[in-house]
């Protein structure tokens, strides 16, 4: 398989009596989500809070990047004119990403 693709599923049945199979699905992927086993069990949510908090950031900047062409792409000097707005909505995207690692859903959701 291409390292693109990580899940292959089908989908079986017609009407409401659907149902999906996973036909493939990349070790990898699977792997990547488990803690490291050097890490000791005390420590492991302290790692799952630091990774979705690395992912926050990491869809924050991609968010941020992708507005940026696009403002960009649509109009002469766009990328600064929608610069507040595209900064806005994309801490607010990676906010709700970031509530994943505080337990409880303490966290209201940003619309």
């Amino acid at each position: 398989m291409d390292k693109l693709v990580r899940r292959v599923t089908v989908v079986q049945g017609t009407g409401d009596n659907r149902e999906g199979v996973v036909v493939y699905e990349d070790p990898d992927e699977r792997r990547e989500e488990r803690y490291s086993r050097r890490t000791s069990p005390l420590l492991r949510p302290f790692e799952r809070v630091a990774r979705h908090l690395i992912k926050a950031d990491l869809i924050f900047v991609q968010d941020a990047y992708q507005r940026y062409l696009d403002s960009s792409r649509r109009r002469r000097d766009g990328w600064l004119r929608d610069a507040p707005e595209n900064v806005f909505k994309s801490s607010r995207k990676a906010y709700n990403e970031a509530r994943k690692a505080v337990p409880f859903g303490l966290l209201p959701k940003a619309d």
